[in-house]
């Protein structure tokens, strides 16, 4: 009888000790959780539409670009958040600033705020413009950076529209209807890249005035000249006329024709042309000029431009001075598949291949005799120290019908460049050095420039 009732005082004392779900050991953490604390979680709920009376917070923002194609800009948007860490602010040249934010109480999910500005779009002048623990709604396009990092897009394409619940002026970008665009009112330089970045891109011709920053290179297969222009005259900002035509889209003939500092006004389409992660903002092929300084003609430079000739660069009789040295890729004794990089030719002069806008820098393949493989964007650039370059004939592979030549957008910094079946001319150069650059788009052998030899003929 004994037993029987201890056993009844258990059973009654286990009944009230689990009255409560709470009291009973939970088999796994919920999920979500931070380890640090158990009942908070690590990613703040998804909240907000996107739009200025109703921002995304950092998890929707975070959320929706990683369900955005990679590196497709996103229209412009509002998100709000916690300004975390601050890794630079540039008040010179740019005025963007480079920050991750947050959702407040969650600090290790974090959103890359890249190249923004600052309020109303204005540049940032002093470093202490933002600190950590801001409230900031920022505002513009936003992008899954190569399908892994959420972010916005750079060039100072966004900007805070509120700090700390205080605005500083609603900016928004000019559409293609406001203002009214015409050669009078054409778009300044800012405006046209500010529509690009912002997906704003007119399907129409649109006006663009600006002063020349780089000098125009001539591509004598199209006979167009591709150069860039500023507000300013500087290459801080710049926009590029790509593969532009003369006054009512007649051909140039030269690229004298126009001159670093003339203010033009071009009219084309707007283009974002983005080729191995690189964006440049452009004004596409088939643009026209409209005007130079003012008024409706050329203004060509003192110095004419050489006329090519059918007829090869005279070669000098035995008695004279050399003057002209000719190279193979193979000479160098580069192995197959290696980068070209720097290579110093018999007469002292240098050959030096870049990368330049293109992830992979040129290679030499032993291949065909062996050539000098380079990528669109890819440059090869000819030191000669003390002596002056007259002119440098480059000699293209060819394989099973495609003709490795860029499709002739060979671009230099100093010369004309002509295009003959396999074999480009640069002549006019007489520089100690000098830049070619594979300006070709896309991919496949039409883009490649593929060298087999080089003619380098030397002013006397």
């Amino acid at each position: 009888m004994k037993k029987f009732i201890n056993a009844l005082f258990l059973l009654a004392v286990s009944a009230v000790a689990l009255t409560s779900c709470s009291d009973v050991p939970a088999p796994y953490d919920t999920p979500n959780q931070n380890s640090n604390n158990p009942t908070t979680p690590t990613i703040a709920t998804p909240i907000g539409s996107g739009t200025e009376a109703d921002p995304y917070n950092v998890a929707a923002a975070i959320k929706k670009l990683k369900d955005e194609p990679a590196d497709q800009n996103t229209a412009p948007i509002y998100v709000k958040g916690v300004v975390a860490e601050i890794k630079k602010v540039d008040t010179g040249t740019y005025g963007n600033a480079d920050y991750y934010i947050i959702d407040k109480d969650y600090p290790n999910h974090k959103l890359y705020i890249f190249q923004s500005k600052f309020l109303a779009n204005a540049k940032f002048t002093a470093a202490n413009q933002i600190k950590v623990g801001d409230v900031v709604v920022i505002y513009g396009p936003f992008v899954n950076y190569k399908g892994t990092t959420p972010e916005t897009v750079g060039k100072g394409a966004t900007y805070i529209y509120k700090l700390n619940e205080q605005g500083g002026g609603t900016v928004t970008p000019p559409t293609p209807s406001t203002p009214v665009n015409t050669e009078a009112t054409a778009y300044t330089v800012t405006n046209a890249i500010n529509l690009i970045t912002n997906n704003q891109i007119p399907t129409n011709e649109v006006y663009v005035k600006g002063i020349i920053c780089k000098a125009p290179t001539y591509n004598a297969t199209y006979k167009s000249l591709t150069y860039y222009i500023s507000d300013d005259g500087t290459t801080a900002n710049e926009l590029q006329i790509f593969s532009g035509k003369s006054f009512n889209g007649a051909d140039f003939t030269s690229a004298n024709q126009l001159q670093v500092g003339q203010t033009v006004v071009v009219l084309g389409h707007l283009k974002a042309y983005t080729k191995n992660g690189r964006t440049t903002n452009e004004i596409d092929k088939e643009n026209k000029l409209v005007s130079v300084n003012g008024g409706t003609q050329l203004i060509p430079g003192s110095a004419p431009t050489p006329t090519l000739t059918p007829t090869p660069t005279p070669t000098p009789s035995p008695s004279a001075p050399t003057t002209t040295t000719e190279v193979t890729a193979a000479s160098f004794g580069i192995a197959n598949s290696k980068e070209f990089g720097t290579q110093t030719m018999s007469d002292g002069t240098t050959i030096t291949t870049a990368k330049g806008s293109n992830n992979s820098a040129p290679k030499f393949y032993s291949a065909g005799g062996g050539t000098i493989r380079m990528y669109p964007g890819n440059t090869i650039s000819f030191n000669a120290g003390s002596k002056q370059i007259a002119s440098i004939t480059l000699f293209c592979d060819e394989y099973k019908g495609d003709k490795y030549t860029a499709s002739g957008n060979l671009e230099t910094t100093a010369g004309t460049v002509a295009l003959n079946g396999l074999k480009y001319t640069i002549i006019g150069i007489n520089a100690a050095t000098v830049t070619f650059t594979n300006n070709a788009t896309g991919s496949g052998a039409p883009s490649q420039l593929r060298i087999k030899k080089f003619v380098i003929t030397y002013a006397n």
